[in-house]
């Protein structure tokens, strides 16, 4: 299948830069952590429906207002505007869907936060926000990865290893890319996904996933060898982000076991929600489906906000991936049904192989967009070790 290309002309990427320039500029302090900070204080004080109901609004209208502002950087722009959007989901579970001060426990403080001072309630709630898998909390999300049995200082000096790991293979990622026009200089007979056959575009996914996901990923192992480190958690408190490749023999698999679950607190919280409200009994298929497309509707929902903050023109890109992860893994629920009650038995490997060229097919769908918005000529990393690397070895073969 084909990918759509959207922007047809150099100008629109031109257009768009302009557009960029002419935006207020965001702050993640102001619009990211001071938001964070207010909203723990509204919920450690227990808010009665009006205050609820306000500071809902409030914050619907603020997230809403730092969406028009730009970073400078198409790509930061995404991974901010997804990350307020997030901060606004998670917003709606805390206040309607939960009682946090009442019902939530730490392994360390295992007593009624109800009854500590405000000021610690404050401290609890700041946690809470900042712990989407719920990690040493009683409302820990289903299929985190065990967390490692190792002391502090082993544990420091493998995430560092793992996290230069990770930049070598970012490094090498955004290097190909920038060698390859299809991401600096995408035209409508020029695609990454449509124009360079079938096994570059499954290289191009992977390239454009690893310096994405890769980064996410790094990030994530430097913080937890800095907390570690300074003594301010344990090794125990930072579960590995991703789950094993092993359990992606599935679609649904993939989702629920080895992609992070940073958005499956407020995810399975609206989708069960949503199936209570329309009276279906737990545990049954009415419900268990419901729960999933209300979750992956969430889900791009809150992608939204990236395509939102990226420009205005983009809103909506990415919304249809998350649609057909819903019904794809529907479909295969059937196909394994259906396969289960002839009696057939499938391969392991077979599974890999479904899963494998499923992404290498919709993926494209979220990803192309970005391309058109010129996310492709934007690295990660403005340090490289790969590239000069590679500028000396040109040199070098000028000599020979």
């Amino acid at each position: 299948m084909d990918t759509e290309y959207k922007n047809t002309t150099i100008t629109a990427h031109s257009s768009l830069l302009v557009g960029i320039e002419a935006r207020r500029t965001f702050s993640s302090l102001r619009h990211l952590f001071l938001p964070t900070i207010c909203l723990a204080f509204i919920v450690s004080i227990k808010p009665g429906p009006f205050m609820r109901l306000t500071t809902s609004i409030i914050y619907t209208a603020f997230t809403l207002d730092a969406l028009t502002l730009t970073t400078g950087d198409p790509r930061r722009d995404f991974s901010m505007g997804t990350a307020m959007t997030s901060n606004l989901a998670t917003a709606i579970h805390l206040l309607w869907m939960s009682d946090p001060v009442r019902d939530f426990r730490h392994g360390k403080v295992n007593i009624n936060l109800g009854t500590l001072p405000t000021s610690k309630r404050w401290y609890w709630m700041l946690c809470v926000l900042y712990s989407p898998r719920g990690i040493g909390w009683n409302y820990q999300v289903a299929n985190v990865p065990l967390p490692p049995c190792q002391s502090r200082w082993q544990f420091v000096l493998r995430q560092v290893g793992r996290a230069l790991g990770m930049f070598l293979l970012v490094d090498i990622a955004q290097t190909y890319m920038r060698s390859n026009s299809a991401f600096t200089n995408p035209t409508p007979n020029n695609s990454p996904f449509t124009s360079q056959g079938y096994l570059l575009r499954c290289i191009n996914i992977i390239a454009w996933l690893t310096t994405s996901h890769g980064t996410l990923n790094m990030n994530y192992t430097l913080l937890s060898a800095v907390f570690v480190a300074i003594g301010l958690s344990e090794p125990k408190d930072w579960p590995d982000l991703f789950g094993s490749w092993t359990e992606s023999y599935t679609v649904r698999r993939y989702w629920g076991r080895t992609w992070h679950q940073l958005m499956r607190r407020y995810t399975s919280s609206i989708g069960r929600h949503c199936a209570q409200s329309l009276r279906f009994k737990r545990g049954t298929k009415w419900s268990s489906y419901t729960q999933l497309y209300v979750g992956f509707i969430v889900s791009g929902l809150v992608h939204m906000g990236g395509d939102c903050m990226v420009g205005g023109q983009y809103i909506g890109s990415t919304f249809p991936f998350f649609i057909a992860q819903a019904v794809i893994i529907t479909v295969e629920d059937m196909v394994i049904r259906m396969g289960k009650r002839v009696g057939i038995r499938v391969p392991q490997l077979m599974g890999y192989l479904w899963v494998f060229a499923w992404f290498m097919l919709s993926r494209a769908w979220y990803i192309q967009w970005a391309v058109d918005a010129g996310m492709g000529k934007k690295q990660p990393f403005t340090f490289s070790m790969v590239q000069p690397l590679l500028h000396v070895i040109e040199h070098g073969r000028a000599f020979v």
